[in-house]
Parts: C-alpha cells; structure tokens; sequence
C-alpha cells in the first residue's frame, strides 16, 4: 500500500503545480515535493526486491531503465536532493486583443493583353467619417509552460510529471502481477 499511496502523494503535487503555474516559487516548491513522493516509489519497490533473486532485481532494473522518462526525472528527484534545487526553465506566452479602426476607399483599373490602361474608375468617394468604436476590454492572456533544460523532448513539466506517474502505476501493476513487490 505504501507505494499507491505515494503515488497519490504525487499525483496531488501535480494538482498544486497545474494550480500554481503562475507563481513560479509555489511551482518549484510542488516540483520538489512531486518529485521526491514519486521517488519514493521506486526506492520502496528497490528495497523488496534487493533482498530477493536475481530475476526480481533484474525486473527492476529494467523497470527503471526501461523508460526515458523515469530515470530522467529519478535523477532530477536525486539532484535536487543532493546537489541543487530543481529550475525549469519558464517559457511564457502572451496574448493581446486589440481594436484598430480604419477607412479608406477603391479605385479600379482595366487593363489589356499589353498591360496598357484602358479604363479607370473608382466609385462614390465615400465622405469621411470618424469610425466609432467600443472599447473592448480584453484582457491579455498570459500562459506559462516550464521546461527542462536537460530534457531532449517536446514535453513540458507538467506533460513529463503526468507520464511519470503513468509510468510509475505501470512498474507497480507489473511487479504486482508477477509477486515480486507488493502494492
């Protein structure tokens, strides 16, 4: 049970990150904590299955290497523990609505196979006039995504975090399935 629960220890750490995504202190405080439950599952998986066989270790090892996603971010749980606070990098997209009025007026042209003009006319000059407009207010979006450095893929934090829990209930269900850990 212990490693369901920390996977739902996780899985409430990405709930606070998707919340707080536009206050980046909160967000890499979530990351860390995200990072270090998730950890847990594995590290719990390790230790019953250190002391078992070879094949049990073995199906662990596999596990873990198995998947890009989760040694990349079992090594960013370990550096933020042991070397340096966790940084994504904040990539930020900014959207504004704007009104702009105009006016203007046509003039057409005919012309022949050679190119020479051989009527010309445009129709009623329309009489100026100021162009009214509502105020629209529209206020700009603003959107945050953060990335990793490291990371070779497209996928932002938040899409990498939601595999790795993905990822992390694959290893347990298969583990399960095979006696070699327990829930």
């Amino acid at each position: 049970m212990r490693k369901k629960a920390k996977i739902k220890e996780a899985e409430y750490f990405l709930a606070r990150m998707k919340e707080e995504q536009d206050n980046r202190e909160n967000f890499e405080f979530n990351l860390s904590a995200f990072l270090s439950a998730a950890r847990s599952v594995l590290q719990y998986a390790y230790e019953e299955v250190k002391r078992a066989r070879t094949r049990e270790m073995r199906w662990y090892e596999n596990s873990v290497s198995g998947s890009e996603i989760t040694g990349f971010l079992k090594d960013k749980r370990d550096n933020n523990i042991h070397i340096d606070p966790v940084k994504p990098q904040a990539h930020y997209h900014v959207e504004v609505h704007e009104v702009i009025g105009f006016s203007g007026s046509l003039e057409d042209e005919v012309r022949d196979k050679s190119g020479k003009v051989i009527a010309r006319g445009s129709p009623k000059k329309p009489t100026p006039r100021p162009v009214k407009q509502k105020k629209h207010d529209v206020p700009a979006k603003v959107e945050v995504k953060y990335k990793f450095r490291d990371w070779t893929g497209d996928q932002d934090v938040l899409t990498l975090c939601e595999s790795y829990i993905q990822e992390l209930e694959k290893v347990v269900k298969d583990g399960v399935s095979k006696g070699f850990i327990t829930e």
